[in-house]
C-alpha cells in the first residue's frame, strides 16, 4: 500500500505540490483564528456571592451572613461543594456545580436561592450579591494608587480617585469585564445624634432616619412665568 502511494506521488509530482500549496495557504488562514491559550483555563463551573459587611468581625460575619447562604445553597441541583470565606467585614461564598452546566443557568439558580438567603440576614448587616462571570484566571491585573504628597491625598481621597476615575477610565477596554476595589476608606456622611437632645424633643432614633431620608429627595424643576404666575412644569424640592 506504501509502495503505490509514492509511485503514485512520484508520478504525480505536480498534483502532490499543488496539494501542499493548497495545505499551507489553509494552515495560514487557520492559524490565527484559532483560540489558543498560554494558560489553559481549568476552572470549574462556579458562581461567587460577596457580602460586605463593614463593622462586624469575622464571627459575626460567619453566623450572620456566610452561614445563612451557604444553607440555602447546598440545595441547589448539581452543586458538588459550597466553600466560604469569612474575613472582617467581608463574607465570600464559592458555589461549584457540576462540569457541564451552563453557567447562566447555575447563576441564574444562584439569583433565585439569594433572594430567599436574604430574608435570613438581619436588616442592616449586609446585602449579598452575585460576583461577576470570570474564571479563577480572569484576575490579571492588580494595581495600587499611591500618593506623591500623602499629606495632601488621603485614603479615603485615593479610593474616591479609583471609584470615580480609574475604574471608568479602565471598564471600556476590551476583554475587561468588572473592576473591583479593596482597601481605603469609602467616603460616607454620619449624622451623629444626641440623645439627650432627642429625649427633649420627644423624638426616636426612627424619627431622625425618617426625616434626614425625606429631605434627601431629588427632583426636576422648571421656572415660573412672572406674567401668568404658573409654573410651566410641576415642581418639588
Amino acid at each position: 500500500m506504501l509502495d503505490r502511494i509514492l509511485v503514485w506521488a512520484v508520478t504525480n509530482r505536480l498534483l502532490v505540490v499543488l496539494g501542499l500549496l493548497a495545505a499551507l495557504a489553509a494552515g495560514a488562514a487557520l492559524i490565527p483564528k484559532l483560540n489558543l491559550d498560554a494558560f489553559p483555563d481549568v476552572t470549574n463551573i462556579q458562581v461567587t456571592v460577596n457580602t460586605e459587611a463593614p463593622g462586624l468581625a469575622a464571627e459575626e460575619v460567619e453566623q450572620l451572613i456566610t452561614f445563612p447562604i451557604e444553607a440555602v445553597m447546598y440545595a441547589l441541583p448539581a452543586v458538588e461543594e459550597v466553600r466560604s470565606i469569612s474575613k472582617t467585614g467581608l463574607s465570600v461564598i464559592t458555589v461549584v456545580f457540576a462540569e457541564g452546566t451552563d453557567i447562566y443557568f447555575a447563576r441564574q439558580l444562584v439569583f433565585e436561592r439569594l433572594q430567599a438567603a436574604k430574608e435570613q440576614i438581619p436588616p442592616g448587616v449586609g446585602t449579598p450579591e452575585m460576583g461577576p462571570n470570570t474564571s479563577g484566571l480572569g484576575q490579571v491585573f492588580q494595581y495600587i494608587l499611591r500618593a506623591d504628597d500623602s499629606g495632601r491625598y488621603d485614603t479615603l481621597a485615593l479610593r474616591s480617585l479609583n471609584d470615580w476615575v480609574v475604574k471608568l477610565l479602565l471598564m471600556p477596554v476590551n476583554g475587561v469585564t468588572e473592576v473591583l476595589s479593596y482597601g481605603g476608606e469609602v467616603r460616607q456622611y454620619q449624622v451623629l445624634a444626641d440623645p439627650k437632645r432627642l429625649l427633649s424633643y420627644g423624638l426616636s432614633v426612627q424619627d431622625l432616619a425618617k426625616a434626614i431620608e425625606e429631605n434627601n429627595r431629588n427632583a426636576g424643576g422648571w421656572y415660573l412665568d412672572p406674567r401668568t404666575g404658573c409654573a410651566t412644569s410641576a415642581t418639588s424640592r
